[in-house]
């Protein structure tokens, strides 16, 4: 299994405490940088003063749900806007016009995201 690109830095999103830290946990153990967020508000903050390479969003959050996140990080950050994995515990791709997104269906296997977020960061956008 290759490792990540050096230095790929990634905004991960979800209002689940412990979910959010075991992602944390994961993706650094993958060489990933991590910068994490509780909800979508948090997340158009540090995307407002970091750029990253990809996001990874929990779909089913509150005040906003994932997809509006991005639709509002879209806005806001415009050509800059990087490639989404998204993730949920529906079976109910969604795609935002214009992104590159992927989405998993939890459960699935840390392999699977790493490879989904790799797959997204190595698509140019």
């Amino acid at each position: 299994m290759k490792g990540p690109a050096p230095g790929l830095r990634l905004l991960v999103v979800d209002d689940e405490a412990q979910i959010l830290e075991l992602l944390d946990l994961t993706l650094g153990l993958h060489g990933f940088t991590v910068v994490t967020a509780c909800s979508g508000p948090h997340a158009l903050d540090a995307a407002r003063h970091t750029t990253f390479d990809v996001i990874v969003m929990d779909v089913l959050m509150t005040p906003w749900d994932g997809f509006e996140t991005v639709r509002r990080l879209h806005a806001a950050l415009g050509a800059a806007m990087p490639p989404v994995v998204f993730l949920s515990g529906l079976n109910r791709p969604e795609q935002v016009p214009g992104l590159v997104t992927e989405y998993l269906v939890k459960p699935f296997r840390p392999s699977q995201l790493v490879e989904s977020i790799r797959r997204v960061a190595s698509s140019g956008i």
